[in-house]
């Protein structure tokens, strides 16, 4: 290699570290769309800290905000548990739309996970926080690998648990079905939305949706996914954050212990999801005694993002069927009851 050459070289490697320090800053500083009450007005975050020190952030809405008053008795408590991307706005369409009668509580995942957490870390993550604010018993709606944290959450915690909702979930890790072409465009996917110009990435993002790589569908929603993945999702998530949830999910299989799971549960499903196969979902309704199966026509790995209209209609008339089957409150001192220690 001449001087030249090498000159070159170097003048190369500056560029390159330049440009992706100028695109990790953009992605530190992007503000994510905020979560929206029943009055189109953005809902404060709040901020609880978890008892290793942890601090995650959360929206709750409560029986005295104007968007329930009068709600019915019967109103339920929802706990939204994200996927691996971990972040509360990923159920923007969802809390307003669930809050008109319901209580609701959003949270993020926790940031960082040490070697020895486990995936039940996640899980005591959300007992505490529930606890925290008051809510015993539980509705628990989970996207992804957050349906993963719910199903434990209700094998381990079964008396604070009336209801779970499932939405392309998963109770093991495989991508044997994934095929070779989405497995090696996946990153390249992840690539071009992470770290190129938004116009670029959103041009990119369009054809991912055709070919329905990654996150991305086919659906006529497919826009709003493309929003998520350039505002609020991939670019705002270190995927090293993202892969440790997932690899603690790695460790185990949830199959065993679903027959356990004795509240009303509902799989939802989008029909394009080619991560969480169809097979998966109704696996899980096979385990989970009496669960529902429904399906958000059209809709991919993100139904709730891309077709939130149709998933929202189908999650409500559930809840419908859940009100009114809550049972009474255990005896105090029971498990699941107040009092009981996180963790048990």
């Amino acid at each position: 290699m001449n001087l030249l050459d090498g000159s070159l070289l170097l003048a190369l490697v500056l560029v390159a570290v330049s440009y992706f320090g100028l695109v990790l800053r953009r992605n530190r500083r992007l503000v994510r769309p905020p979560i929206l009450g029943t009055d189109g007005a953005p809902i404060p975050d709040r901020t609880f800290t978890l008892s290793d020190g942890e601090t995650v952030d959360y929206v709750d809405i409560g029986p005295t905000d104007a968007a329930l008053e009068g709600a019915a008795s019967d109103a339920l408590t929802i706990l939204l548990v994200p996927g691996a991307d971990g972040m509360k706005e990923t159920f923007r369409f969802q809390v307003p739309a669930l809050a008109k009668r319901h209580r609701v509580v959003c949270a993020s995942l926790r940031g960082k996970l040490s070697r020895e957490d486990t995936f039940d870390r996640m899980v005591d993550d959300a007992a505490e926080l529930a606890k925290e604010c008051g809510y015993e018993r539980l509705v628990l709606l989970g996207q992804s690998l957050g349906g993963a944290i719910a199903m434990r959450f209700a094998i381990r915690h079964p008396d604070r648990v009336v209801g779970l909702a499932l939405a392309n979930t998963l109770a093991r890790i495989g991508y044997e079905h994934v095929g070779l072409n989405r497995a090696l465009l996946a990153p390249l996917a992840m690539a071009t939305t992470r770290y190129l110009p938004t116009g670029l990435g959103r041009a990119f993002a369009r054809v991912w949706s055709r070919l329905e790589v990654w996150i991305y569908d086919a659906s006529s929603g497919s826009d709003k996914v493309i929003d998520y993945a350039l505002w609020t999702g991939p670019r705002t998530v270190s995927s090293s954050v993202s892969n440790a949830r997932v690899a603690r999910l790695k460790r185990i299989d949830l199959r065993p212990q679903l027959p356990s799971v004795r509240v009303p549960t509902l799989v939802l499903k989008g029909p394009r999801d080619h991560y969480v196969p169809r097979a998966w979902s109704h696996e899980i309704v096979a385990l989970v005694p009496g669960a529902k199966y429904e399906e958000v026509s059209g809709a991919g790995h993100c139904s709730h993002l891309s077709m939130p209209g149709s998933f929202n209609r189908l999650l409500l008339s559930w809840l419908e069927t859940v009100v009114g089957r809550v049972p009474e409150p255990s005896a105090p001192g029971n498990p699941g009851r107040p009092g009981t220690e996180v963790g048990e």
